[in-house]
């Protein structure tokens, strides 16, 4: 246990000096122990019950067993502030008090249920102090307002990451019907969730989502076939009219918060309808797995790892100097590094993003899926080994033919090695295009794989709601996301802002 001496600042004492009190130390430091240390910047570095004051001084915690609390450090050493049950204060605020801590793990530690955790708190997947200001957190971590699953949303104030990601994942024990909160703290700028099934002959993602404020902003295009309600209706026109664009997938679909900046992320708990689906729309037999990723800043790098495949004696190999396209030869080619990645960093940085860390990778143990049938995708793109950044993988050829890229939309940012964690581009492409026309090609890739949508479709003209959830975004084929593969590269504000909150960005 530490002890801080009282007493007046303003000694001569330095680091290690003796002392009696504050007043024998030197004005930037304090004395603790009966030794002169460096002032304090947050609680943790007092230890356990002692509070972080605003000048720089630890201070011993006077909370009690039984006492109200709003922050671990105002709970006495051996005590924690833990949250009470779901009754609120006046500001909405969960009610805590100092509860004899539990033989378990630190703040920051991963966890299941609250049991686990040694402040008994569990939230987003980690172990969380309540706090009152940031000072009351270790190291790395902020005070923001976190949704509580266990008291249907209602929010708590506790330490998390400000910067980065969260990721956790959301238990699912039912096939079918089975509803989960997605919390989502006042500081996160998007949310996503990545929905999976062993059995890819299956759908799954989900059914309805409902907002923290009690809208209902999804459900699932319903399909014909399925019940009497759906015969006649068109789940694509469906599907088109929601601001909240996802559609349940084989195998794997995620879900991305906000898919537009009409439907402004809320903080809270969004309630989320979570299914498998058989082939014909109806209830399926396969458990989701749900993984959850809440991005907590603005970012605006990102990373591309490029992974190249077997492309000896390629037909096209006289747009990349007539030797072989792999890792070492991309990494210092003029026609990638300056034409190719030059013009992809064009494009994104009209979207107020830069190119951070680029990496070069050779595969060479999968001639299986050299040349790759788009059904095959999934086994390719499993080998995504980064969380942050997009993997981008070049083959010898996409099939069926006429095929030159392909890639989820959205993607599963923030997660690695599932079956949609990058994105695929034919190398056959260079035969009749330019490393330029294909770096605008997958530029328009990643921008999907971010979270935007064709601005329009090419089916518009009959189907007037074919088009993006963004307002602002026209229908030119100057933009970046018009559907054909000879586009243009701008952007529109709406479509920038969705960009720049992409889990995939550091």
């Amino acid at each position: 246990m530490l002890v801080v001496a009282a007493g007046c600042p303003g000694g001569d004492g330095g680091i290690g000096a003796t002392c009696g009190g504050n007043g024998d130390c030197s004005s930037s430091l304090q004395c603790i122990a009966g030794t002169c240390t460096s002032k304090c910047q947050r609680a943790p570095e007092c230890g356990d019950g002692y509070a972080c004051d605003d000048d720089g001084y630890c201070q011993l915690a006077s909370g009690q067993a039984g006492d109200k609390c709003k922050s671990e450090v105002t709970c006495a050493p051996g005590l924690s502030c833990q949250i009470d049950g779901t009754a609120t204060d006046d500001a909405g605020r969960l009610l805590a008090s100092c509860t004899a801590q539990n033989a378990s793990r630190p703040a920051g530690s991963p966890c299941d249920k609250d049991a686990e955790c040694r402040n008994g708190t569990c939230a987003l997947g980690r172990c969380v102090d309540l706090c009152a200001d940031t000072r009351d957190c270790g190291s790395g971590t902020a005070c923001m307002g976190i949704p509580r699953v266990e008291s249907e949303g209602a929010i708590f104030d506790g330490c998390l990451p400000p910067r980065g990601s969260v990721v956790w994942t959301i238990p699912v024990t039912s096939p079918t019907s089975e509803t989960i909160l997605v919390p989502v703290p006042d500081a996160a700028r998007s949310a996503t969730v990545v929905f999976q099934v062993d059995d890819q002959a299956q759908r799954v993602g989900a059914r309805s989502v409902t907002s923290p404020a009690g809208s209902v902003i999804y459900t699932k295009p319903c399909e014909s076939g399925v019940s009497p309600l759906c015969d006649g209706l068109i789940a694509a026109d469906q599907y088109y009219a929601q601001l909240l664009r996802h559609l349940p997938d084989y195998g794997q679909s995620v879900l991305q918060l906000p898919s537009s900046p009409g439907l402004p992320l809320e903080p809270g708990a969004y309630r989320v309808g979570v299914s498998s689906f058989r082939a014909n729309g109806t209830a399926g037999s396969a458990i989701p797995r749900v993984t959850a990723v809440v991005k907590m800043d603005a970012a605006v790098f990102l990373d591309l790892h490029f992974h190249f495949l077997d492309l000896e004696d390629h037909p096209c190999e006289q747009a990349f100097g007539g030797a072989k396209l792999d890792a070492a030869s991309a990494s210092t080619a003029s026609f990638f590094q300056t034409e190719f990645l030059g013009a992809i960093r064009t494009i994104f940085a009209g979207g107020g993003i830069g190119l951070g860390t680029i990496t070069f990778t050779n595969i060479t143990d999968h001639a299986d899926l050299d040349g790759l049938a788009v059904e095959n995708a999934g086994s390719l793109l499993a080998l995504g080994e980064h969380d942050t950044g997009i993997d981008v993988f070049f083959v010898r050829t996409l099939s069926p033919v006429g095929l030159q890229a392909f890639g989820p939309n959205p993607g599963p940012a923030g997660v690695k090695g599932t079956r949609q964690s990058g994105i695929v581009i034919g190398v056959d492409t260079l035969c009749y295009r330019s490393w330029t026309q294909l770096a605008r090609l997958t530029a328009h890739e990643l921008a999907r794989y971010m979270g935007l949508y064709h601005n329009v479709e090419l089916e518009v003209a009959q189907h007037p709601s074919w088009r993006d959830p963004i307002s602002d975004s026209d229908e030119a084929s100057a933009n970046l996301m018009f559907f054909s593969e000879i586009g243009g590269i701008e952007l529109s504000a709406g479509q920038r802002e969705i960009l720049t909150r992409s889990a995939v960005l550091r």
